[in-house]
């Protein structure tokens, strides 16, 4: 969409969101993952995974028909998997590494 390092103000985002900026405001309150850069003044500035997060909770609500509680919960849930995934990824990768050590260890006192 845009690069990574863009921001852009509630309004320009309402504007590619297709909704108002109040919209977006309740949003922040209801989902609490989406917290973007405010500046002194309080001036609200989505970043590009903003708005990608906010394409999705406006699919979910929109399409897919949740309702906010529903969304919110179903963004929990899958939360809730990822990070399981993680976990299981980390710990696999974590006893590849120890069976390597260990198949290594063993080769050295072979050849010791």
């Amino acid at each position: 969409m845009y690069d990574d390092n863009s921001y852009f103000t509630i309004s320009k985002t309402a504007d590619l969101i297709g909704v108002r900026s109040h919209v977006l405001r309740f949003w922040e309150k209801k989902f609490l993952s989406l917290n973007p850069k405010k500046d002194i003044s309080g001036r609200r500035f989505y970043s590009s995974s903003d708005i990608k997060f906010l394409l999705f909770i406006k699919k979910l609500l929109y399409v897919d028909g949740f309702t906010i509680k529903g969304a919110v919960n179903f963004i929990i849930e899958q939360n809730k998997n990822k990070s399981t995934n993680e976990e299981e990824c980390v710990s696999d990768e974590i006893d590849k590494a120890l069976n390597l050590l260990k198949q290594g260890t063993n080769l050295l006192n072979k050849n010791l």
